[in-house]
């Protein structure tokens, strides 16, 4: 069969070009349509519309790139179990596929369907040891299921791979908090801080691990500096008073 635009002489049951990609029969040149309708409804937001294209296309030939492409839409649109269908669709077709583990790792988070998720970026991290992503929420997802140690294992490899990750300090300091390590959640609390100094979150959580230590002076500083950034931090006010009071009486 003789490609109409490239003249790449195909076999006769091919429906695209082996050279230029073209459809070769009425059905597939549908398939091209549906996929440059897609792109462009994707392009000016029209997202939903932008699916129903897409699954026109999946419907003449599916491949793990489209399942892939539906489940992010599906996600965007927070239609987490469309999303979840369409990332097993693509696993299906490509069990190794990346992204697809990881979106699907997503849908199952936000579903809290944590234990299914944590197999998810575990299997993300494992075809790819670069998702740096895939370490935060494995790390996330041990932490809300309760697995404080793998929590902090995993977030900390996330920051040796990449100590610009500045998010990770913040769950990296809430899990020491929950394990009693009053050192290393101040440590973290620290980096993020260096990192973003006006992080009143941060110093809030400063505030209570210099208190649990101990260290009155550095915990009122820390809350004074949470509501020169947030007046309306009413914890920190309250936290704050308690603390000068107490200085007050006993320093």
């Amino acid at each position: 069969m003789i490609c109409p635009v490239c003249k790449t002489n195909n076999a006769e049951q091919t429906k695209f070009c082996h050279e230029c990609g073209t459809a070769l029969k009425k059905e597939y040149e549908n398939y091209q349509k549906a996929i440059h309708a897609a792109t462009i409804l994707e392009n000016e937001g029209e997202i939903e519309e932008s699916i129903q294209e897409f699954l026109k296309a999946d419907k003449i030939k599916r491949t793990p790139e489209i399942c892939l492409h539906i489940g992010n839409l599906f996600y965007r649109l927070g239609k987490l179990d469309e999303a979840v269908e369409s990332y097993n669709l693509c696993l299906a077709e490509k069990p190794n596929q990346t992204g697809a583990h990881y979106g699907l790792g997503l849908a199952l988070y936000r579903k809290a369907q944590i234990s299914e998720a944590i197999q998810q970026f575990k299997r993300t991290i494992l075809i790819d040891p670069d998702f740096l992503t895939g370490y935060f929420y494995l790390g996330v997802c041990y932490y809300h299921h309760g697995q404080l140690k793998e929590a902090c294992d995993m977030l900390e490899t996330l920051t040796e791979k990449s100590p610009e990750f500045t998010i990770a300090y913040y769950h990296l300091g809430e899990s020491y908090a929950q394990l009693g390590n009053i050192d290393k959640t101040i440590i973290n609390f620290e980096k993020v801080i260096e990192r973003n100094n006006m992080d009143a979150p941060a110093f809030f959580q400063l505030g209570l691990a210099y208190y649990k230590k101990g260290e009155i002076d550095k915990s009122i500083n820390n809350f004074k500096k949470v509501l020169e950034l947030d007046p309306e931090h009413e914890r920190a006010r309250l936290n704050l008073k308690a603390l000068e009071e107490v200085r007050t009486q006993f320093y």
